[in-house]
């Protein structure tokens, strides 16, 4: 048999991600394949691994070897995500990924001045696309019709942004982003009626049922929508073989640092609206379920790969003119 050449799809041209929970995988006349572990018919659905940049599997899902192996072929990014439990991201080991991004991110992982460059790129982003992406989905799904405060709350960011001199600085600034953030779709969804929304990561998730208070909801929301975004975040740097533990701002030692900085380029402006959407529409019988279709649907209306991997070379280009800036005075 000859070695396939690779996968027959660039990341970028595939749909975004398929989610599948409470399912069997396997492979079944050269097909992938899934059933749902509770359908009594046993009806098979293909799952189009050649067309797939990243399968999400949650809670109750089994996979077999053989299907590892064909997902593996075609690049297919595998993450194993749950309510409440740390993602897993796998991705096959192949001769086929250049090591040109690889060694122009080397450097700014390791020289505190280009890290700090690359996060304000990466902040940039993340306000571009809360103006215009956040603003959109939130006036989709929380019918907002003024996004000036929204625009406000990014330019605020931004400003402040040129005068910060060090990682510290700039996660403290961050952390005012976020908090005014929180406040703006609290209000738009009418939640803050019912007092301040807090953020709080983990929240009702002991006994897996979804929780009936409001604020409890949105932030189990919240971190399910997060684990979605990093393996958004986790694909794109796959496919670009750089290395996940490469951080520039979330700590040089957290382990696949580099998926969490990535995804603050895009997961509020996706995660949030559609997140606090669910205070708007409590009548609704599985309301994570809604969440995730929204959420994995943005994911491939909005290109998020594409996008994801568009941030990854602006961290690293104005790095790379940085360097050759210095060394032409050094010589």
């Amino acid at each position: 048999m000859q070695p396939k050449g690779g996968p027959r799809l660039l990341i970028t041209d595939r749909e975004g991600a398929l989610y599948l929970e409470r399912a069997r995988i396997h492979v079944e006349g050269g097909r992938i394949v899934y059933h749902i572990a509770d359908d009594e018919y046993r009806r098979e659905y293909n799952i189009p691994h050649v067309n797939l940049a990243v399968l999400f599997i949650g809670q109750g899902t089994s996979i077999t070897q053989d299907a590892m192996r064909l997902l593996g072929e075609e690049g297919v990014y595998l993450a194993v995500t749950g309510t409440g439990g740390t993602p897993l991201h796998m991705g096959a080991l192949t001769a086929y990924t250049a090591t040109r991004h690889f060694r122009e991110m080397l450097p700014v992982y390791l020289d505190e001045k280009r890290s700090l460059q690359a996060a304000k790129v990466v902040m940039r982003d993340r306000t571009e696309r809360m103006r215009k992406i956040g603003g959109a989905l939130a006036g989709r799904h929380l019918a907002l019709r003024d996004p000036t405060p929204l625009s406000r709350i990014c330019k605020t960011f931004e400003d402040r942004l040129g005068a910060i001199t060090s990682i510290q600085e700039l996660l403290g600034v961050e952390g005012q982003f976020s908090k005014a953030c929180y406040k703006f779709f609290a209000e738009a969804s009418g939640l803050s009626k019912a007092g301040e929304f807090r953020r709080e990561a983990g929240v009702g998730q002991s006994d897996g049922k979804l929780p009936k208070d409001a604020f409890q909801l949105v932030n189990r929301l919240i971190d399910h929508g997060n684990y979605l975004a990093y393996g958004m975040a986790g694909s794109a740097l796959w496919a670009l073989g750089v290395p996940p533990h490469m951080s520039i701002f979330h700590g040089k030692t957290r382990a696949g640092g580099l998926v969490f900085d990535l995804a603050d380029a895009f997961k509020d402006a996706l995660v949030l609206p559609i997140a606090f959407a669910a205070v708007r529409n409590r009548k609704d019988e599985d309301p994570e379920k809604v969440f995730r279709g929204r959420l994995i649907a943005a994911f491939d209306d909005r290109k998020i790969l594409a996008e994801a991997i568009g941030t990854v070379e602006r961290m690293i280009t104005p790095a790379s003119g940085t360097a050759k800036a210095e060394g032409q005075r050094d010589a």
